[in-house]
């Protein structure tokens, strides 16, 4: 989604599933992870909000919009914006 991604650019990510928490082990401040349940999380883990950072966010040039719907229990923190 954000590979190609330029200035002027309007990208849209939609996530409608499980979503879920679990202890931060990382220094945060924060006590826990948002995090999305993909299909294939027995195997794969959830998707942490770090991770969806590291991912989705910071990689955007300045000038690209990001607008995220996401339909999911605590949802309101899983793209760990600052």
């Amino acid at each position: 989604l954000v590979a190609d991604a330029q200035p002027g650019d309007c990208l849209l990510f939609h996530y409608s599933g499980h979503g879920g928490r679990m202890p931060r082990s990382d220094g945060s401040p924060s006590e826990w992870h948002e995090t999305l349940c993909p299909v294939d999380m027995e195997t794969e883990g959830m998707l942490l909000d770090s991770e969806l950072f590291r991912s989705l966010v910071r990689p955007l040039p300045a000038g690209c919009r990001l607008t995220c719907i996401l339909d999911s229990c605590h949802s309101g923190g899983v793209l760990d914006l600052p």
